[in-house]
């Protein structure tokens, strides 16, 4: 598991490193608005697969994060209300539910964002802990809970320590109707 610091962007130095772990089905450990997130490309069966295995989950739903509101219709197709929702919250802690497994949001972070730009998709954007334990805030403390495992993420994005705020809230679009699967950051 390898560790890049940086400050207030991405230095060049790491960007095609950080792009060919991405596009190589890896898995990172990356800083969101809302905590450390471990993703990889979404649609990479490899990237998933480890994923649960750091996680030592099953469940297949999946928080995304995405560049912008123009990537995420690259990718997923939004009706009249989501794009509405989006265009008032986004960037930010709202997640909308667009598929069996996935609801996608544009996180307020432009490291995030960086990310998924280099990439060229959206990301996996799970909280990067192991199952059942405490929301991470800092590189370190994903460090801490990864080092003694046998899988183990590619790379660890450190920015630094977040400011502790609530998950995002995710919510499905029905018949018109916003309904809320979780609450978080975003009230209605």
């Amino acid at each position: 598991m390898e560790i890049i610091k940086i400050k207030k962007k991405i230095q060049k130095k790491y960007l095609s490193q950080i792009k060919k772990i991405l596009r190589n089905d890896g898995v990172i450990v990356y800083p969101t608005d809302t905590a450390y997130a471990l993703g990889g490309i979404y649609s990479s069966g490899k990237a998933i697969n480890k994923i649960l295995k750091i996680k030592n989950r099953q469940d297949r739903k999946f928080t995304l994060v995405a560049s912008d509101l123009k990537q995420v219709r690259k990718f997923f197709e939004l009706n009249l209300k989501e794009q509405k929702l989006a265009k008032q919250f986004w960037p930010g802690p709202l997640s909308i539910v667009v598929s069996k497994n996935y609801a996608v949001r544009v996180p307020n972070n432009e490291i995030a964002k960086k990310l998924c730009r280099l990439a060229g998709s959206p990301l996996i954007a799970t909280s990067a802990n192991i199952s059942g334990q405490a929301t991470i805030y800092s590189a370190k403390e994903a460090v801490k809970q990864f080092a003694d495992k046998k899988n183990q993420p590619d790379l660890v994005v450190d920015f630094g320590r977040l400011k502790k705020i609530k998950s995002s809230t995710v919510v499905l679009i029905k018949n018109k109707e916003i309904i809320i699967l979780r609450k978080g950051s975003v009230k209605f």
